[in-house]
């Protein structure tokens, strides 16, 4: 019978497992979505959508991530990843209680209401394009991708600007591939292997069958 500890660690392994897969799908993909929005105006809400869905698994890995049993977050590990990621809990805030902010007559917050979607474009290695993601209004600003000035090189390929700030998501997802590594042979016991494919979960399948009178 494994012990209530046990249980714990499995169900933290399975909640970080597939919250991983799902930012690496968020992730895949996501700058060559948007560098096909100027000829594909659809593909603006695909990549809108696996940029707001990346930080929501971002902000899951974070909160399972302080929950797993033993992991004290003082561990080097820890200290590494979470201020590497800590931008995702504010974004998702925002976006989580996006009722209260827009009842509000007199928002204080002059960006549009998704925000702005930035990216660098795939021809021209010093220009990037930004879509503006809602309504210009009076005092409307926006944040884009950031560009090293000394490294000579922008941030990330892909930013998404919300009062002010920018979220990168190549170093965000640099950290959580690097986390990874370490916390699922953490809970796992085993090598890390973050490509090799966990076992198919159990599918149950029901039929409706409609009753006859006799």
């Amino acid at each position: 019978m494994p012990s209530a500890l046990d249980t714990r660690k499995v169900r933290c392994l399975d909640g970080l497992y597939y919250s991983f897969q799902m930012l690496r799908h968020h992730y895949a993909g996501l700058w060559e979505s948007c560098c096909e929005i100027p000829s594909h105006e659809s593909k603006l809400i695909a990549a809108l959508g696996s940029a707001w869905g990346f930080i929501d698994a971002l902000h899951r890995i974070r909160e399972i991530a302080q929950a797993v049993p033993g992991l004290s977050i003082k561990h080097p590990e820890m200290q590494a990843f979470l201020p590497a990621s800590s931008l995702a809990d504010e974004y998702r805030h925002y976006i989580h209680h996006l009722r209260s902010e827009l009842a509000n007559d007199a928002p204080g917050n002059a960006f549009p209401v998704w925000g702005t979607l930035s990216w660098v474009d795939p021809v021209n290695p010093v220009r990037s394009h930004m879509a503006v993601l809602g309504t210009q209004v009076e005092g409307t600003h926006y944040a884009g991708c950031h560009f090293d000035p000394v490294a000579r090189r922008w941030t990330s390929k892909v930013c998404l600007g919300l009062n002010g700030k920018s979220f990168n998501f190549d170093p965000a997802f640099e950290a959580a591939a690097r986390f990874e590594t370490f916390v699922l042979p953490f809970l796992d016991g085993r090598p890390a292997a973050p490509e090799a494919a966990k076992p198919s979960p159990p599918l149950i399948s029901v039929d409706f069958i409609r009753g006859t009178r006799t």
